[in-house]
């Protein structure tokens, strides 16, 4: 299977007819800019002012555009990563073209997958990962999360984070600043919002929440045509999708026919609906409705459909002049599958960019990478061969030197055995071959033998990989997608995001490292 990102990022030609155009080409041309609804400006100021934040654009820029679900504490780092890398390419487009350019974080408020929002990891004063879970006092299931209530047990969550994670400096104001904004905040997308306005107070960052009356009451006309033509947007996903799966890439989105592209929230819960047979259904309550049902209901009450995953970005197009949107790995291949679907709804679809990747680590961490020989992502592999190569890459035994001497003999002697055996005599020349590849096997296991041979220099080692492993790739993951950006706040204070602004380099599509 191949790897999106890195053909994406390489602009492999089997890829281009899925994109308007490769993210290297952003600001070849000075962007579409156009004015912005009146009503939606109106909302945005309001939303900002609410939550004590004000706003500085005129609202006929272009926008560079990112977005993420709510979760505690802001979600994984890489929301962080999101913000940034749209905050430096509005700059550097604007610098470039010098067409005015906004950065917009979205906050997905009507998403309802709990289960991912929920839960978050700090790294803990052990050199551990531990979690830190939110569940609500009443029940949450497909409520979006502009209605999920925050409760006294996140302020509880808070101070666990607090005094479990490293440093003190910092821990209190920081503390201060979660528990006040939870204090204020009516719902987990609120809170998250809060949070995030306050983390990016000094910057031109505009927040957007899709709840908000004017873009439900904009998003309309697009949910409209989905009514009335319920499929084609589901056929064209799948036909994205397989044309995908053909080039030996993997469909993101993969939809059954008989699935809509919006969402109607029935007794305040967000439900999936489908067309069968001429009809529109909501199963999870056996609802049912005609076309004329639907339509009727959305000219009366717009804020309670809202569109999927696929429609969310051209509903995000329609409200924004969207240069281009910011996206991680995952996202890049979905988004892969829309071009068909923004044609269809007469939408330019933006460039696709992806989104800065970072390892957060320190001067002890990375020394103790070179000492083992191992780079950032060779932690994400299993430990038990990390431990192998990490005991090869110090080992100082004798044994293993004079082994790997006489491997290299064996291994050239029983290579010329094959050698001049395979012309002559086949036969034996696979024998030899599999005797090759016996010795090898039984060496392997010697050199094991041999490295581990000292208990203490194997858990010492040991040791060492788990405490790099658990700051840089924890649960076998990328640290931008398992802990949240307050783990490091409590540390490194408030000065850590400038410093994110500052060393990011969103122009390198590799993962990159800062040393805090």
């Amino acid at each position: 299977m191949r790897n999106f990102l890195s053909e994406y990022t390489a602009r492999a030609d089997d890829l281009s007819g899925f994109y308007e155009g490769f993210p290297q080409a952003l600001g070849d041309s000075p962007p579409t800019s156009r004015s912005w609804n009146a009503e939606l400006i109106q909302d945005i100021n309001t939303f900002h002012s609410d939550r004590g934040h004000s706003t500085d654009f005129s609202g006929d820029e272009a926008v560079i555009i990112t977005g993420q679900q709510p979760g505690i504490f802001t979600g994984p780092l890489y929301s962080i990563y999101k913000a940034v890398t749209a905050l430096k390419l509005a700059r550097k487009m604007q610098e470039k073209t010098g067409v005015a350019t906004v950065p917009v974080f979205w906050v997905g408020s009507e998403d309802h997958d709990f289960e991912e929002a929920c839960t978050t990891h700090f790294l803990g004063k052990n050199h551990e990962p531990f979690p830190v879970h939110y569940q609500p006092s009443q029940p949450v299931d497909d409520l979006p999360m502009y209605k999920v209530a925050v409760d006294e047990s996140l302020h509880a969550a808070i101070d666990e984070a607090a005094a479990n994670t490293g440093g003190s400096e910092f821990r209190e104001e920081v503390a201060a600043l979660l528990h006040a904004t939870l204090d204020v905040s009516d719902s987990l997308a609120d809170w998250t919002t809060r949070l995030l306005m306050e983390l990016f107070k000094d910057t031109p960052l505009v927040f957007f929440a899709p709840h908000l009356p004017a873009a439900r009451y904009l998003a309309a006309d697009i949910i409209e045509r989905e009514i009335r033509d319920p499929l084609a947007t589901t056929a064209l996903l799948n036909e994205a999708g397989s044309a995908l799966e053909r080039l030996d890439f993997s469909a993101q989105i993969v939809k059954k026919e008989s699935e809509c592209s919006f969402f109607i929230e029935n007794g305040g819960r967000r439900q999936k609906v489908l067309y069968e047979k001429g009809r529109f259904l909501t199963p999870e309550d056996e609802s049912e409705y005609s076309e004329a049902d639907l339509l009727k209901r959305l000219a009366a009450s717009p804020e309670v459909f809202s569109p999927n995953v696929a429609l969310r970005c051209i509903v995000q197009q329609h409200l924004f002049p969207a240069a281009a949107y910011i996206a991680g790995p995952g996202e890049l291949a979905y988004w892969a599958q829309l071009k068909g679907v923004f044609e269809r709804h007469g939408q330019p679809m933006p460039v696709i960019y992806p989104r800065a990747r970072c390892a957060l680590t320190t001067i002890k961490l990375n020394k103790l990478l070179r000492k083992l020989g191992l780079s950032v992502g060779d932690l994400e592999r299993h430990e038990d061969g990390l431990l192998e190569e990490a005991l090869r890459s110090t080992s100082k035994n004798p044994g293993f030197e004079f082994e790997r001497e006489q491997r290299g003999e064996l291994e050239t002697t029983l290579g010329r055995l094959v050698e001049g055996l395979e012309k002559d005599a086949p036969t034996a020349a696979a024998m030899a071959k599999s005797l090759r590849e016996d010795v090898g096997s039984k060496l392997d296991r010697i050199e094991r033998a041999i490295l581990n041979s000292d208990d203490s220099k194997t858990d010492t080692t040991r040791k060492q990989l788990r405490r790099l492993c658990n700051s840089l790739a924890p649960l076998r993951k990328p640290q931008e997608r398992v802990y949240n950006i307050f783990s490091y706040l409590f540390e490194y204070g408030w000065g850590l995001i400038p410093r994110l602004i500052d060393e990011l380099d969103i122009e390198s599509f590799e993962r990159m490292e800062i040393e805090l």
